[in-house]
């Protein structure tokens, strides 16, 4: 096991973490005051536009991923820029098409004034959310790019600019806002910062990675065949879970009322601790498992799943007792006791936290591979439930409904990944005896230096 590349992973995606939390809480007062509640109210929701637009490329980029990185492991250069091209063309086409669709809609909208007193004219909101349209799709571009370091087994290289792009384009954020600049500024700011960030991550990856530099010359029909199921099902996962993270509160507040919803949002938020936690350490393991998978070394393969499946447990269950024991005193401290959750809601929600963190860390795994399809549509099935128990029982039981439908959500999704490694990777002896000697190696206290020890071997194996 590679444990000075996945300390690296883990570190810089800590690392990326802690600085766009301290990002977002400098934002929203900075942002607040000098602009105003109403003005910065608009200015929230439009940002919802890149966000939105990021799943645009309909999995294109993962499933691009999962190819390279298996290709690139077999020591098959030409094949991985292949599949990067083929990638770049799509993706550059949805973009096209995502902006005359953008430039459309918004010559349709009303010329009115918006944000209050007069503070942002209908010009200025198009002009603005134009900008960040671009901005949106410039994102995917950018994604196109790093994947490059990832599927070469650099996970940390690109997590690193990715952690400097999004410091850079808010520092530069700041700098306008404080100089006086209005939405329309900010928003052309955060797109400059973007095209600056493209260009750079364009040239690393061209100067470092050559025989799988971007562009679109080596674009293929047959690549194209290959990548686009496991796209829709990686598209299809990413939507399903934002349809139903948006539904459920949606559904909640309509049927229980909106005094319903905070409590429920507030002990999801408490809830996803763990996950966060968790995603640490499978994010970065999920890019040494592909590489392992695709050159049949099932062993090293299973030591990955091990440690990401015993992380996943750990952290799930530990998440799960300490929110069932600890939650409503915590929820009634971190709120001033402005917000009061039930128990029941806490229980559910404890139970559906460590299905979370299961389901979510074999997920990465999964879609490492380009596997995805083997359960997105039981996920979507599962997720169309769960809204239903909501439907069902919010007028009933109030917030609990949806902390039963989460628990019944995530408890499924990750019963059925389970099953799916059950019946597949599980069955191959080598694997399931790397897995053991991953848990077995977790136990101890000189786990460390273990690992360190392995990973030596396996370095000098490889060569």
């Amino acid at each position: 096991m590679s444990l000075r590349r996945l300390s690296l992973g883990i570190g810089s995606t800590l690392f990326d973490k802690i600085i766009v939390a301290v990002i977002q809480l400098l934002l929203v007062p900075l942002l607040s005051n000098a602009w105003g509640l109403s003005l910065y109210g608009t200015w929230a929701m439009m940002t919802t536009i890149p966000s939105m637009l990021a799943l645009s490329d309909f999995g294109i980029v993962s499933s691009a991923w999962a190819r390279m990185t298996m290709f690139m492991s077999r020591g098959q250069p030409v094949q991985a820029r292949a599949a990067l091209h083929t990638a770049w063309l799509t993706a550059s086409l949805i973009c096209v098409l995502a902006i005359a669709i953008s430039i459309a809609v918004l010559a349709l909208l009303p010329a009115e004034q918006t944000g209050g007193a007069n503070q942002l004219s209908g010009a200025e909101f198009k002009a603005a959310a134009l900008a960040l349209v671009l901005y949106g799709l410039g994102v995917i571009m950018t994604r196109l790019n790093t994947i490059v370091f990832r599927a070469a087994g650099n996970y940390t290289l690109a997590v690193w600019c990715s952690t400097t792009f999004f410091t850079l384009e808010n520092l530069a954020l700041v700098a306008a806002v404080l100089s006086g600049a209005g939405l329309v500024i900010a928003a052309a700011t955060l797109l400059a910062a973007r095209a600056v960030c493209i260009v750079g991550v364009f040239l690393l990856a061209k100067l470092r990675y050559r025989e799988v530099s971007p562009g679109f010359s080596h674009a293929s029909w047959s690549e194209w065949r290959e990548m686009w199921r496991p796209a829709l099902s990686s598209s299809l996962l990413g939507f399903g879970s934002l349809a139903f993270l948006q539904v459920s509160v949606l559904v909640l507040g309509f049927i229980a009322g909106s005094a319903a919803v905070p409590a429920f949002v507030a002990v999801r938020t408490l809830s996803r601790i763990g996950l966060q936690i968790a995603m640490m350490v499978a994010n970065p393991a999920a890019q040494e498992f592909a590489q392992k998978m695709s050159i049949e070394q099932h062993f090293r393969a299973g030591r990955y799943f091990g440690l990401v499946a015993a992380t996943a447990l750990v952290m799930g269950l530990g998440m799960a007792v300490g929110l069932a024991l600890l939650g409503m005193r915590f929820i009634d401290f971190w709120t001033g006791g402005a917000i009061t959750a039930s128990f029941p809601l806490i229980l559910f929600m404890a139970l559906s936290s460590a299905g979370a963190v299961m389901w979510n860390a074999l997920s990465s795994l999964i879609s490492a591979l380009n596997r995805q399809g083997a359960i997105a549509h039981l996920s979507v099935l599962i997720s169309t439930i769960g809204i239903g128990v909501i439907l069902v029982l919010a007028g009933r039981i109030g917030t609990n409904a949806a902390g039963l439908a989460y628990a019944v959500t995530d408890i499924g999704t990750a019963i059925a990944l389970l099953l799916f490694v059950r019946r597949t990777w599980w069955r191959d002896a080598e694997f399931r005896r790397g897995a053991w000697a991953a848990v077995a190696q977790l136990r101890t206290p000189l786990s460390t230096l273990r690992a360190i020890r392995h990973d030596r071997i396996d370095r000098l194996e490889e060569r």
